[in-house]
């Protein structure tokens, strides 16, 4: 574990090749705990905010957002995300979850979090041992829908895909920095 969340603190803010080939600023980590063994995995990865997302925190600032959060998806896609995207690319069925209770946040208090900060918002899904359960998990969205999205804040590939059984839990990290400039 310790090992894990040196390697993830060495590279939130820095460049990681994800699964489409693409290098880009880690901001994104899903920790992968299998509950029998004990054995932790650490899977940085990177988002980019949509068009939706961008819409939504202009909106959010004001107080005044047009469209809800509804949760986050997980896929199998790896098709580098752009900026219009709504969903993700391959839906992982069963994996639509609400946001955590407590989510947004700032200045994250989760350890495992190791990209939070006092100007960062940080997003949570956590998943249980019978949620999410698939292979090759390479993909997550925030979406306003989780049965059937149409506007999604950001959309992310991870650094490498991942397998989830009935063994594993899952929390996973999305990380937005607020820059002035």
């Amino acid at each position: 574990m310790i090992k894990e969340k040196v390697l993830v603190n060495k590279l939130m803010g820095k460049k990681v090749k994800l699964v489409d080939g693409s290098e880009k600023v880690c901001n994104v980590v899903a920790v992968l705990k299998n509950e029998e063994t004990g054995e932790i995995k650490a899977i940085p990865g990177a988002n980019i905010v949509t068009n939706d997302g961008d819409q939504y925190y202009a909106e959010a600032i004001t107080g005044t957002p047009s469209w809800t959060v509804g949760g986050m998806r997980l896929g199998t896609g790896t098709t580098s995300p752009i900026k219009t995207d709504t969903d993700v690319t391959t839906f992982l069925s069963g994996s639509g979850k609400a946001i955590d209770s407590g989510y947004p946040t700032t200045n994250d208090s989760d350890t495992d979090n190791t990209g939070a900060g006092v100007d960062v918002v940080t997003w949570r899904v956590s998943y249980t041992t019978s949620e999410a359960n698939g292979t090759g998990i390479a993909e997550l969205a925030i979406v306003d829908d989780i049965a059937t999205p149409t506007k999604a804040l950001c959309h992310a590939l991870f650094a490498a895909t991942l397998d989830k059984t009935s063994s594993d839990t899952l929390k996973v990290f999305v990380n937005h920095t607020v820059n002035g400039v």
